[in-house]
């Protein structure tokens, strides 16, 4: 089987276009990005000689957001996905992440470290969020978590795991004690490595 490095899609609200285009994420974080990369991914299935029912996607932290989305948002598109330490639930993480402000102020809202957001921002906060499109996953998901990750905390792939599992969907979850966001442990990196190309090619045939 023959895998095609991805396009590494640089979505607006990312880096590299100044400091309009990074404004204009936060408020519509889920849904900018997601058009972004999606829009990408169709202009290169168009414009190259591959096989669009052999797609999949990998990403971590914000990029396991976006993989998590997608598959949720264009549930057809993508034959297998791998998901890094991915943030799939904005209005749960907020009060174990270390990036509190992060969670609110993608979602569009403001940060007050001594109060709790209200149930219209926790609502606004799950709107963003993967978890909302979970109940139109199609895809095999394999979840890569590291256990001491205080950024987004394993519990966020633990929730879409369950998720996942209670509608059917193939999913895997790895937990890697002793290390944190990067999941940059040689162990973990290189059992990752194997247990990445072992489920493209299990969902990918």
């Amino acid at each position: 089987m023959l895998l095609i490095p991805p396009p590494l899609v640089n979505y607006r609200g990312s880096l590299g276009f100044g400091q309009d285009s990074v404004a204009s994420l936060p408020g519509n974080v889920g849904i900018q990005d997601v058009k972004d990369v999606q829009f990408c991914m169709e202009q290169v299935l168009q414009k190259e000689p591959l096989d669009p029912q052999r797609v999949a996607l990998l990403g971590g932290s914000h990029g396991g957001f976006l993989s998590c989305h997608l598959i949720g948002q264009f549930p057809t598109t993508y034959k297998a996905c791998v998901a890094r330490n991915p943030v799939v639930n904005m209005a749960s993480m907020v009060g174990s992440t270390d990036i509190p402000d992060w969670c609110l102020a993608e979602a569009g809202l403001p940060y007050d470290p001594s109060a709790l957001p209200d149930p219209r921002e926790w609502t606004e906060m799950l709107l963003h969020s993967p978890m909302q499109y979970v109940d139109k996953v199609q895809t095999p998901v394999l979840l890569m978590l590291g256990e001491e990750d205080r950024r987004v905390p394993p519990k966020q792939g633990l929730e879409y795991y369950r998720a996942l599992k209670a509608r059917g969907i193939p999913t895997r979850v790895l937990l890697y004690p002793g290390n944190n966001h990067s999941l940059a442990g040689v162990e973990a990196e290189a059992d990752g490595f194997m247990n990445i190309a072992q489920w493209l090619i299990q969902h990918m045939k």
